[in-house]
């Protein structure tokens, strides 16, 4: 907290962090790193995140910004990269830019051929770590290209660069994640080896798509660590606060809010898990399932950030007193999650896209494990994930969940829910063949509708895959496919002593380190 007050790097936490070990994961671990599963990377991160979302951010972004060398760079850029991640040093990504925003086509950064090396002018703005990096992913145009096949990624070696070719920005505040550093870059002519290309010259466009596919599926598991730490947060507090003669806990408003918000965290961590697993057991799926969970997780976390603030009242608002005012900082910072790496409406676009995928029959025992934590994941790298999904063999698997979820008689919310995603699947079915303009109010609706039903069918899937039906379920799926819709006020007293058991656990559910242990102090 000390270092968001002062809006200062939290070089402390960080390098508590490179103790542990947490760079290697920054790393595949072919390339001496420990990355071998998003899904093991995206769990720790949750409880980084939990602990401070500024610290997560900062801490994953070397992963996320060599993600284009990662994906399509040469032997010697990955281990200039691997080298320079486990050695301490920092990567910073150049996409967008102060006029244009996420119109990559439309980008003025150029990279222009110079006998054997290029040169490279412009500016990029918005970039986490800009003034630490000793590494930057840039997209820049050729200037002799037009289209589709105008831009490529450029792997700039700053150390290697006169002072005079780049200029750093001045740092940009902003209202959330005080505590990292972003900025921009202005390149005056740099002028770089040939090597230093990413990937084919003009495949810079798909290559930023393809990296951002990977990093937009790591994103909702910060936004849930935020969101089980706020529930947390509140519920010590509440069962504490004495209003009307007894605990605020006792009112039945609060208890039905806590309820729903476990619920939430219940219902986002399912999809989150399903969607992180895609990566590796169905990359052909990357571009629904990134954004789907994209938009959905940050977006629930964000609605429910909101309901828990109108809970805790004035304590949601300050800077010190319980928990030294941590809640207000999480829910300023997790507001980002939601915006980078592709805002809503770019994220629906995308997904809206992909509605073709629909029209073809697709086998949903193909997706089965993505259901089965058990599965061993596959390779990270090294296949191809072409811009469309082919089919979507998780919600070819919607009608047999449903049958399946409708034997559970002795729940009614259970068997409603299991009729309104019926119903959701044969709506967006039905739409799946209109022509729908990405862009327009139609076609982020459609998008909306395809997203809730895809992570309802994640979620009913791994519960029948666990062979379980918990109390949470047929809120948790009513609460993706009618946002709004307010839980039974059975249900939510039925749910209260597991709201109470979340409260006694360490971050991301890991039992050991009581609310009463996490309440004070400016270092927490």
């Amino acid at each position: 907290m000390r270092d968001d007050h002062a809006e200062r790097f939290p070089a402390e936490a960080l390098a508590t962090l490179d103790a542990w070990g947490y760079r290697a994961l920054q790393v595949p671990e072919e390339y001496g790193g420990r990355l071998t599963s998003l899904e093991e990377l995206s769990a720790i991160g949750r409880v980084v995140a939990g602990r401070d979302p500024a610290v997560t951010l900062i801490a994953n972004s070397p992963l996320g910004a060599a993600m284009p060398v990662w994906l399509a760079g040469s032997t010697a850029q990955r281990r200039a990269g691997a080298d320079a991640v486990l050695g301490g040093a920092w990567v910073a990504l150049g996409i967008t830019e102060r006029a244009h925003g996420a119109d990559l086509l439309a980008s003025e950064t150029t990279v222009r051929r110079d006998g054997d090396g290029y040169l490279v002018d412009g500016e990029k703005w918005l970039i986490n770590n800009a003034g630490r990096a000793r590494y930057v992913c840039l997209l820049a145009r050729h200037p002799d290209r037009t289209g589709m096949r105008s831009l490529s990624f450029v792997l700039m070696d700053l150390a290697a660069l006169p002072p005079t070719a780049y200029t750093i920005l001045p740092r940009i505040t902003t209202h959330g994640m005080r505590a990292a550093q972003i900025a921009g870059i202005r390149f005056h002519g740099a002028r770089v080896p040939a090597g230093a290309l990413i990937g084919r010259p003009g495949s810079g466009l798909e290559l930023a798509s393809s990296a951002l596919a990977i990093t937009r599926t790591l994103v909702p598991a910060l936004s849930l660590g935020v969101l089980e730490t706020a529930l947390r947060c509140c519920t010590a507090f509440l069962r504490d606060r004495r209003l009307y003669g007894g605990a605020a806990t006792d009112i039945p408003y609060v208890r039905e809010e806590l309820a729903a918000a476990l619920v939430d965290l219940r219902a986002a961590e399912a999809v989150a898990r399903a969607c992180v697993r895609v990566p590796h057991l169905l990359p052909d799926l990357v571009p629904v399932t990134s954004a789907v969970t994209k938009y959905l997780v940050p977006r629930a976390v964000e609605d429910r950030m909101r309901q828990l603030a109108v809970v805790l009242g004035s304590r949601s608002y300050l800077r010190e007193g319980h928990w030294s005012g941590l809640f207000e900082k999480l829910r300023r910072d997790v507001t980002l999650f939601g915006l980078f790496d592709g805002s809503e409406p770019v994220v629906l676009s995308a997904l809206t896209a992909q509605a073709s995928c629909l029209d073809v029959p697709a086998d949903p025992r193909r997706a089965d494990a993505l259901f089965t934590p058990e599965t061993t994941p596959g390779p990270l790298f090294g296949h191809a994930t072409g811009p469309f999904a082919d089919d979507d063999p998780v919600t070819a698997g919607t009608g047999d969940a449903c049958a399946a979820l409708a034997r559970h008689t002795a729940d009614p919310v259970l068997t409603e829910a299991a009729a309104v995603l019926r119903a959701a699947g044969e709506r967006v079915r039905a739409e799946a063949g209109d022509a729908l303009d990405a862009r327009s109010l139609a076609g982020q609706q459609f998008a909306d509708r395809y997203a809730r039903l895809f992570a309802a069918t994640c979620l009913a899937r791994t519960a029948l895959a666990a062979g379980e039906a918990p109390p949470w379920l047929g809120p948790g799926l009513l609460a993706l496919l009618e946002p709004g819709r307010r839980m039974p006020a059975e249900r939510a007293a039925a749910l209260w002593n597991d709201v109470l058991a979340h409260a006694a656990t360490g971050p991301a559910g890991h039992p050991g380190a009581p609310v009463a242990l996490l309440r004070g102090g400016e270092d927490r």
